[in-house]
């Protein structure tokens, strides 16, 4: 208890080291993708911040079991190069119990990811979409300038010439082109915006809408006391935002047809992939320790056993991504999805246990009897 104590607290270190620099650099290509919608929709840090608190559940699928394999990795080669491993095998501990501690770890840390599939996941992305999607829909409040041009979106273009309030406005030209067949140009005295529902609109008083058709280029002008704009491609009052696939739980993408054929393929792979991927960080510490206990390894380099962990995680990692696509095109391979987590698990604890040694002398022990 007391080794795997001493082996467990190194992993663990490791783990949260390997883990911070992961979520870094993740952090840092997301940001460079984020910061467009972030800073042109007025986002302050603090909402960068948030969005990235949010993404967690999801990226954490794919950062926890690499820095699952390298704290395994990083710890049983210190321990390898400060001859610890030697001294253990010396002292006749068996590599299942050196190589305990990172199972452990891996165990735990595939225990959280089963709670992160089943419960943090959903809430936490149904708070992220719901956040992406209120910087897009409050986004015209935010960057409507008083005298300027402003492209909401593609084809609509709107001119404020001043501000009376956060949404209020005085004197606005509003250009709509995004009908292919018609091009519509709007102005009023005054304006407000409503961002209360899904479809963002602005409420036009007293102004002239002039329309040109594009077939017969005849204009048609006439005059409003009250005129109403969608400001999204869609002009649908009371539009929803379509729910994604990682706000459903698990128990939903399992019972849920879908909207369509694909819709529903797609469902149930994400539903069979949520209930595999937390068990991976537990398979690669398995082959971590398996790959470093192997005979074939032990008497070699350092980095030998290091390459051949790396390759066996990446074909891993690689393996299972793949699955999950084939299982969107064809239902019934969801089997893949277990098979790509579990049997390189169960290999793992195969070469570890070593069964075939323990018979070996069990025989050579009655052939001395004799």
């Amino acid at each position: 208890m007391v080794l795997t104590w001493y082996i467990l607290k190194q992993c663990l270190h490791s783990l949260v080291l390997s883990s911070l620099v992961l979520v870094v650099l993740v952090w840092l290509s997301q940001t460079l993708r984020l910061v467009e919608l972030l800073v042109n929709n007025g986002a302050l840090v603090a909402d960068s911040l948030l969005v990235t608190l949010l993404a967690m559940p999801l990226w954490s699928f794919l950062l926890l079991p690499i820095a699952t394999t390298i704290a395994s990795v990083s710890t049983l080669t210190k321990l390898q190069q400060d001859k610890e491993i030697v001294a253990m095998n010396a002292a006749g501990i068996s590599p299942f119990r050196i190589g305990l501690a990172p199972i452990v770890m891996g165990l735990m840390v595939s225990a959280f990811l089963l709670v992160n599939s089943a419960y943090l996941l959903p809430v936490a992305f149904a708070q992220y979409a719901q956040f992406i999607h209120h910087l897009k829909t409050s986004a015209p409040a935010v960057i409507l300038r008083e005298g300027v041009f402003v492209d909401i979106i593609k084809g609509l273009t709107i001119y404020v010439d001043e501000k009376q309030g956060a949404h209020a406005f005085k004197d606005i030209f509003i250009r709509d082109s995004r009908d292919d067949a018609r091009v519509v140009e709007i102005h009023a005295e005054r304006a407000n915006i409503d961002l209360s529902t899904q479809n963002p609109s602005l409420e036009l008083f007293n102004g002239m809408r002039v329309q040109i058709d594009e077939e017969s280029e005849k204009a048609q002008i006439f005059e409003f006391d009250s005129y109403l704009i969608y400001m999204t491609q869609d002009t649908i009052a009371g539009i929803t935002r379509r729910r994604d696939y990682n706000e459903m739980s698990i128990r939903e993408l399992l019972t849920n047809s879908g909207d369509s054929p694909q819709d529903f393929r797609r469902m149930r792979a994400e539903a069979h992939y949520r209930i595999t991927s937390p068990w991976l960080p537990l398979t690669l510490a398995i082959l971590t320790t398996a790959t470093f206990f192997s005979r074939r390894f032990q008497r070699s380099q350092y980095w030998t056993p290091i390459v051949a962990v790396i390759g066996l995680a990446f074909f891993t990692l690689l393996a299972h991504v793949v699955a999950r696509s084939l299982t969107v095109v064809t239902p019934w391979m969801f089997p893949l999805l277990y098979l790509t987590a579990f049997a390189p698990m169960l290999c793992g604890l195969l070469v570890l246990a070593q069964p075939w040694k323990r018979r070996g002398n069990v025989r050579g022990g009655r052939a001395h009897d004799s």
